[in-house]
């Protein structure tokens, strides 16, 4: 068995340890996230130095939100570097590969990149309701995420 595959047969307990941690419910439903961002917010300054495994734990944790609810999302395949571990998503001509451990360390030194957004916007682009150009970038604004790009921003609200 390798790697990957020994890190996500422990994704219940990694997820029992955020439940116990934040004192949140973790289910793996998207609506999770949010309860998770709130709790990092309260328990952990922004900055704050994480442990290494806390960034593991969280990211492989948002992967499996995207692994369990989308029949086209699936685990790529493990490298050396864990930071670059991806899960892959396809629905008929559109796909869409993410990394979750970069996502999470990203958010927990700049709260404004949401793990609710990362997971909206992304589902968004998958099933066509908007069209993000290479190196777009988004970040999430009041309950909104905001498709910023060389002309401007487009708020766009998650549903």
């Amino acid at each position: 068995m390798d790697k990957l595959q020994d890190l996500l047969k422990s994704s219940h307990l990694l997820a029992q340890i955020i439940e116990n941690t934040l004192n949140v419910r973790v289910d793996y439903k998207p609506d999770s996230l949010l309860g998770i961002e709130k709790a990092i917010d309260r328990v952990y300054p922004v900055r704050h130095e994480p442990m290494f495994s806390t960034i593991i734990s969280y990211g492989i944790y948002l992967g499996e939100v995207f692994v369990r609810n989308h029949p086209g999302a699936h685990w790529g395949s493990y490298r050396q570097d864990i930071m670059q571990l991806e899960f892959q998503m396809t629905n008929g001509e559109r796909s869409f590969i993410g990394y979750p451990l970069k996502r999470v360390y990203k958010f927990w030194y700049d709260r404004t990149q949401r793990l609710s957004t990362y997971y909206q916007m992304n589902i968004d682009v998958l099933e066509g309701r908007i069209q993000p150009e290479l190196g777009d970038e988004w970040k999430d604004h009041k309950g909104q995420y905001q498709y910023r790009f060389p002309g401007g921003i487009v708020s766009t609200k998650p549903k």
